[in-house]
């Protein structure tokens, strides 16, 4: 660290000196190139260009400067959370900012990476942000302190007594060893922000928007919402074979969406604020995760059973949730659900994104006799009849799915529960629906005859 006593021969700026002649904006960009670096670094205030001492900072103004950093550290606008690798040196006679290089690497500020190059803080190329991915500790972002600690539980709590499970934050990693929440808990919390994003298209391409839907909160809430809303747009069809029976099939494996979609939440890179992306075509479902393969792993060595948890933490929590049924087999069982058929689902990794897309069993058979099942609703007549609108989606949904649950409903009508609740009552009380079993197992049926 520089003193006044260097004054006549400053060091030239270099990747781990800075100078400024104040403290301004700028300073947050040098501040995120810094922490990307490989050691030490020091911002000086009161030099310039010319590395001459122009004037010094007393102690009012480095007050000041110690208020504003601590603002720029807990405001969101560098992530991951810096906080604790970034202070302001108020007892050095020339006042500076020391910023001690993160372990977890790419550190962001407003969604860039930068990093030094010589004396200049610079954009981070394509390679070096790659490079700074691959070198992360797997388990770094989960016991890593979450920039937010008012964090509340309640859903987690829930999942966890419906189970009949002990409720341990401590055990699940929700603390570190300050006592402060981790990122972990951010994600299992209701305040977590890391989103799920679900597109549906008109035709082959993103052209034409059907419906759109964002999910956010603890993440087993997210995988339970989004693996309803996918399914509400997973059709059943049947095929006229000649057979005694018809021939049913999913557009897509239920299991292979649900293993897929797990996994992304499960593997992909929380160090990235992008979204979880699944996009619905009429030919295809495709599913992106941010961010490579964990630990340089191969696509090969995947599509094999070979695994590397990313995020330790969250493994753990979703395996004693049961939505985790063992380590390392959810690509064999997205492989083995489309084992009879023709085509077959296709893994795409890159520097930044891992996907998968699933081929639409059924979309080649349009040309060919193919039956959608559909409820018979010539009785129910118009809406003067006073079927509403509502209702006749609900019918329209069972049309194609064999029941209908209280969730599936809120979905479909984008209603609260306690409407939807309501709905299904009173179809059941108009001989529409039939209630079958109780609690969290309840379904609700179609009953055939609707004219009757």
């Amino acid at each position: 660290m520089l003193s006044l006593k260097d004054q006549e021969q400053f060091p030239s700026e270099s990747e781990v000196i800075e100078y400024k002649a104040e403290f301004n904006e700028k300073c947050k960009r040098e501040i995120a190139a810094l922490l990307n670096g490989g050691q030490t670094a020091y911002i000086y205030f009161g030099i310039d260009d010319n590395r001459r001492l122009n004037r010094l900072f007393f102690n009012m103004e480095r007050h000041k400067v110690e208020e504003q950093l601590s603002h720029w550290l807990s405001s969101g606008i560098y992530y991951p959370s810096p906080i604790g690798l970034v202070k302001a040196k108020l007892e050095n006679d020339i006042f500076c900012i020391e910023v001690n290089p993160g372990p977890s690497k790419p550190y962001f500020l407003d969604g860039r990476a930068y990093v030094r190059n010589g004396s200049e803080s610079v954009k981070a190329s394509s390679e070096k942000l790659t490079k700074m991915i691959f070198s992360q500790k797997l388990d770094t972002f989960d016991i890593s302190e979450s920039p937010v600690q008012e964090l509340n539980f309640d859903t987690i709590k829930d999942i966890f007594k419906k189970q009949k499970l002990d409720y341990k934050p401590k055990a699940l990693g929700f603390f570190s060893k300050d006592n402060k929440y981790t990122n972990a808990a951010f994600l299992f919390s209701d305040q977590n922000t890391f989103s799920v994003k679900v597109a549906i298209f008109d035709g082959k391409t993103v052209d034409r928007f059907k419906d759109r839907r964002e999910f956010v909160g603890s993440l087993p809430k997210q995988i339970d919402e989004v693996l309803t809303y996918v399914n509400l747009n997973n059709a059943l069809s049947a095929e006229i074979t000649g057979k005694g029976q018809r021939d049913e099939k999913r557009s897509y494996p239920k299991v292979a969406i649900r293993e897929a979609f797990v996994n992304a939440i499960v593997h992909r890179s929380y160090f990235s604020r992008s979204p979880i992306q699944i996009e619905i075509f009429d030919d295809r479902l495709t599913i992106m995760s941010p961010g490579p393969l964990p630990g340089g792993m191969m696509l090969k060595s995947v599509l094999n059973g070979q695994t590397f948890p990313r995020n330790p933490q969250i493994v753990k929590t979703l395996h004693k949730l049961k939505y985790i049924e063992d380590y390392g087999t959810g690509i064999r069982r997205i492989l083995s659900s489309y084992e009879e058929e023709e085509v077959h689902p296709n893994f795409d990794a890159q520097e930044d994104f891992v996907k998968v897309a699933f081929p639409n069993l059924n979309y080649k058979e349009k040309t060919s006799e193919v039956e959608v099942i559909k409820p018979d609703i010539s009785g129910l007549g118009e809406d003067s009849l006073g079927i509403p609108d509502n209702w006749r989606q609900v019918i329209a949904y069972l049309g194609t799915h064999p029941y209908i649950t209280r969730p599936v409903v809120e979905l479909l009508l984008d209603t609260k529960d306690s409407q939807a609740n309501k709905n299904l009552k009173d179809m059941v009380d108009s001989k529409i629906l039939k209630k079958i079993g109780s609690g969290p197992a309840t379904r609700y049926v179609l009953i055939n005859n609707l004219s009757s």
